[in-house]
């Protein structure tokens, strides 16, 4: 059986899905490539990239996620998973070093010593699974993939090959703690023989001593450590032991080549598969902890109602602990493009990647910023963001923009999502209306859904497919951005301000002149 908990089994997605094993072109632009840069790097020996990099493309894969979301949600659910993918994935690790060492032609390390580490995981993989298993029979599931999953888990713990597994475990380990020897350990060497009922001295000296003890005392003993002390000196003495418990030694190397990979690949699987989810969870903890909404979007497979209510930029959000203003946006058929105007440093831009970051995470099946959602299962994400010039063209700015937006316009369907961010802003006024009108033409006729940050107002009353959408400053006093970006008419100052700038003749270039 093949099982992922990334996917729904009737898609069959965890075999045939093709998953991306680099950052989309888009990343740096929405500024996704910080939002998960951390996630990535703590979680780097799960190799989760692949699984944030690719967004799905139905419906019912994306549900699948959301509900196991929902139940990881919940601490009672969360930390049993933590702890059994923690513990399942050092066993994983162990074992491929165990499996290189037996592997290997070197006598220090294909030793008996390397083969009972093999039954020391063996028997903590059996008992790390039932204990697991047990644990989460107790607690309500709700999402299909998890009931799934504890099925199959439980499915496995009965089946003959797992049955088998265990009780040769547990034979092979109470013959070896049968095992007794005594060493002679002189002038540095060390002789093994067979224990033959000698007394114990050690015990002998602890009851000779017994009638003079006071009463409680500390104890000084220390604690000997699984890990092997002096590796080879452990394996010498194990093969002088061998000598005279053939037969259960003989066990040992009968079970190690039976079960080199004794390890579940589903089990083993799933234990990598769920840090996707955890680490999410982990990653918005402190933003969820400040009171910042999160939400399960609703999903279109084209374009309608779309809405995000009191979102935010979530990687700004992560960089400044907080410190952002949540915005609101609704598309309402015929509406599928937003035009956002109105001064610099306002937060225009923030709102643009917002737009962009909302709808990539929902296609992994994530919670979104915002109170409420209704989002675009899309095809592919399209951005327009300034680029530094590149001297081995030889094009200017304005011609590598254009080639730029012609190939992102040649990729463009109707259920793609278009972010376009001050696009024209090195050519003349007249010039960008043309061509930002010709942009908008194209754009309107291919159905696309997005938002385009410009100083160009007419573009906000391109046709009824356009919304216009403005950043907003303080009405007492207006050097003061508010970072609101709300639904309204432009009013005409954006490039003016934007002239402005161009020559220095701003309020703030001109007082920071003027002090000087």
């Amino acid at each position: 059986m093949s099982y992922s908990i990334l996917y729904p089994e009737s898609k069959d997605n965890a075999r045939n899905f093709v998953s991306n094993t680099t950052a989309p072109e888009y990343f740096k632009d929405l500024h996704l490539d910080q939002i998960f840069g951390a996630i990535l790097k703590s979680e780097e020996e799960y190799a989760l990239d692949r699984f944030f990099y690719t967004p799905l493309r139905d419906l019912d894969s994306i549900t699948y996620r959301q509900k196991i979301f929902q139940d990881l949600e919940n601490p009672g659910i969360r930390m049993p998973l933590l702890d059994f993918s923690k513990q399942m994935n050092h066993i994983g690790i162990c074992m491929a070093e165990v499996r290189k060492k037996l592997s290997s032609n070197d006598t220090d390390e294909n030793t008996y010593l390397t083969r009972g580490e093999l039954l020391d995981f063996a028997d903590r993989y059996c008992r790390t699974l039932e204990e697991w298993i047990v644990r989460m029979k107790e607690i309500p599931i709700g999402s299909p993939g998890l009931t799934a999953f504890i099925q199959y888990g439980t499915s496995y713990l009965n089946s003959p090959a797992y049955s088998e597994f265990k009780n040769r475990v547990a034979k092979l380990r109470k013959e070896l703690s049968e095992v007794n020897y005594c060493m002679l350990i002189q002038n540095g060497r060390i002789r093994v023989r067979k224990y033959e009922g000698q007394s114990n001295l050690g015990q002998e000296i602890l009851n000779v001593f017994a009638k003079f003890r006071q009463g409680r005392v500390n104890d000084y003993r220390k604690e000997i450590p699984e890990k092997p002390y002096a590796r080879h000196i452990e394996a010498a003495v194990l093969n002088m032991v061998a000598e005279w418990y053939k037969p259960t030694f003989k066990s040992l190397l009968d079970f190690t080549a039976k079960y080199l990979d004794f390890t579940d690949e589903t089990m083993m699987r799933f234990a990598r598969e769920i840090r996707f989810y955890l680490s999410w969870l982990d990653s918005i903890a402190p933003l969820k902890e400040m009171g910042f909404p999160f939400c399960y979007p609703n999903l279109l497979t084209e374009n309608g109602h779309l809405y995000n209510f009191s979102g935010y930029d979530l990687a700004l959000a992560k960089k400044t602990k907080g410190k952002v203003v949540a915005n609101d946006f609704e598309l309402i058929p015929p509406e599928r493009f937003i035009v956002v105007t109105g001064p610099n440093q306002g937060g225009k831009t923030t709102f643009a990647r917002t737009f962009g970051q909302l709808h990539y995470l929902s296609s992994l099946g994530l919670c979104v910023p915002g109170k409420k959602a209704s989002l675009l299962l899309f095809d592919n994400i399209l951005t327009h963001f300034g680029r530094e010039e590149d001297i081995t063209t030889l094009n200017g700015k304005l011609q590598d923009d254009l080639i730029r937006l012609k190939r992102l316009l040649a990729r463009t369907t109707a259920r793609s999502i278009l972010v376009i961010n001050e696009i024209f802003a090195s050519t003349t006024l007249r010039d960008a209306l043309f061509l930002g009108g010709r942009m908008m033409d194209a754009i309107a006729s291919t159905g696309a859904v997005g938002v385009c940050v410009t100083f160009l107002d007419e573009l906000a009353e391109h046709g009824p497919e356009t919304v216009s959408m403005m950043s907003t400053v303080d009405e007492t006093n207006p050097v003061i951005r508010t970072f609101r970006i709300v639904r309204k008419p432009p009013d005409g100052l954006a490039y003016a301000v934007h002239i402005a700038e161009k020559h220095g003749l701003t309020y703030s270039q001109l007082s920071k002149r003027l002090r000087k």
